[in-house]
């Protein structure tokens, strides 16, 4: 892209609400899509035998799972590198789309051979339409981060609402049908349908706009990213796969029943937090964006609903258990206030992973995750003998202040280079100075009278010599 395609580009988001309208459509639409949820699930228990809901159920989340296992953590690569990627957007598109349908297929087609084929399809024809609903699963849920990339994150917010939408009208449609293949068709269809609907219009408008040179960083830099970014994805799986099975073996699945809920009213907190985080990171990436204005906003708005997530959760922990039941409500609502204790400091994270994420410094986030991960697992095993059910929430507290204060000063100098930071082109001026009097004809080269020290979300452009960038060389923290 060229400085004015991307001046252009800022300018455009800028004169539609910015970045801040960006965050809150992101919200929304992590917002609704749950509470939409709901609706259809429970639509689905009102109109359904409860043996048809319990199977299409268990198809649904497993070719969720497998789509999102699918997704490879592409979708950080996308978010990071398609505001920068150019011409070359419509390539990475491709290829990340075709990675992903030929993973999908693969974990569809080995999760019929090898899971309970006989208990969950009722034919072979349903079975082997299996890995069709994982692909299409998997396209729907990356194209949240190609839209975003390509600066169209408020299509994200129509897409989901839409598809949401349309399942609850199916799945109601579709009652006098009574079977479980119903209630799957409901959810898998409107993906289909909208998928190709977006992929289509909105996507290929969006790369079609991406011309000029690209300026992404080196083949190994992106390998380095998109390592780390896969390391956290991995650890943000695996840990809430472990920790019911730890309550389960420790307290038993009663308890593991209290803890779910609670896990469900954090978590979706927690999700609408890190939902501020993309759109941030494509919006920072593009050369022409006012990194100051972007940074604050962005901590602003994750940090603003970190404290009123937290207030409003403890204030209202015991009504929204006792929608459950009165002993939910006794056994859950001293742990739901002490995890949304924890809020404050997801968000301060939140904010340093998507700092790390534009300055291309993964590896503090890589550990920190796997710190956080350890502490969690192995925490859990021990609180949860003394201090039963409500040992978990200490441990989760503990955890994230942890990680809060092992990451309290880098985060804070991000902060503080972002925000003396005016707009991307001053760091690539910066950065283009240094690099033509280090390689001047000639010379030696040389040390920049005025080093540049801002955040470098835009490194040089792709060099097939050596000298990639001689003045600041990448870091790999």
């Amino acid at each position: 892209m060229t400085t004015t395609d991307n001046r252009g580009r800022s300018l455009l988001r800028r004169e539609q609400g910015g970045l801040g309208v960006d965050i809150v459509a992101i919200m929304t639409s992590s917002l609704a899509t749950g509470a939409l949820g709901f609706v259809f699930w429970t639509i689905a228990a009102r109109g359904y035998t409860t043996a048809e809901v319990g199977r299409a159920s268990a198809i649904i989340s497993s070719a969720t799972l497998l789509a999102t296992l699918s997704n490879l953590s592409i979708n950080s690569l996308y978010e990071r590198f398609l505001p920068v990627a150019g011409a070359r957007a419509h390539r990475l598109l491709v290829l990340g789309r075709s990675v992903i349908i030929a993973t999908a297929a693969v974990l569809g087609v080995g999760f019929v051979l090898l899971g309970p084929r006989d208990t969950l399809f009722t034919s072979s024809t349903q079975a082997w339409l299996y890995p069709a609903f994982v692909v299409v699963l998997g396209i729907f849920a990356i194209q949240d981060s190609m839209l975003i990339g390509l600066g169209r994150s408020r299509t994200v917010a129509t897409k989901n609402i839409t598809q949401s939408t349309i399942k609850l009208i199916l799945v109601a449609a579709l009652i006098p049908l009574g079977t479980g293949s119903a209630v799957v068709w409901a959810w898998v269809l409107p993906a289909a349908a909208i998928s190709l609907w977006i992929g289509m219009t909105a996507i290929r408008d969006g790369a079609r706009a991406m011309t000029g040179p690209s300026i992404l960083p080196r083949r190994t830099e992106i390998v380095h990213f998109y390592a780390g970014s896969f390391a956290m994805t991995a650890v943000g799986v695996v840990v809430p796969l472990v920790v019911p099975l730890v309550i389960v073996a420790r307290l038993g699945t009663e308890m593991n029943a209290y803890f779910t809920i609670c896990w469900l009213v954090i978590s979706t907190a927690a999700i609408l937090l890190n939902a501020t985080a993309a759109p941030f990171v494509a919006t920072a990436s593009e050369p022409g964006t006012d990194l100051r204005h972007a940074t604050l906003r962005f901590i602003a708005l994750c940090g603003g609903a970190s404290i009123v997530g937290c207030i409003a959760l403890v204030v209202t922990a015991p009504w929204i258990l006792s929608i459950m039941g009165p002993q939910y409500a006794a056994e859950g609502t001293d742990l739901i206030r002490l995890m949304a204790l924890t809020l404050p400091t997801v968000a301060f994270v939140t904010i340093y992973t998507a700092l790390a994420r534009v300055e291309r410094r993964l590896r503090l986030a890589v550990i920190t995750q796997v710190v956080f991960g350890v502490v969690v697992v192995t925490g859990i095993a021990f609180s949860t003998d003394r201090w039963g059910i409500i040992g978990v929430a200490y441990v989760y507290l503990a955890a994230d202040v942890i990680i809060a204060a092992i990451v309290a000063i880098p985060g804070i100098r991000m902060i503080r280079r972002a925000l003396r930071t005016t707009t991307a082109d001053d760091a690539m001026s910066g950065q283009q100075d240094g690099v033509a009097a280090a390689v001047a004809p000639g010379r030696h080269r040389a040390t920049p009278a005025r080093p540049a020290q801002v955040l470098r979300p835009y490194p040089a452009a792709e060099s097939p010599t050596p000298e990639h960038d001689p003045v600041h060389p990448e870091k790999t923290e």
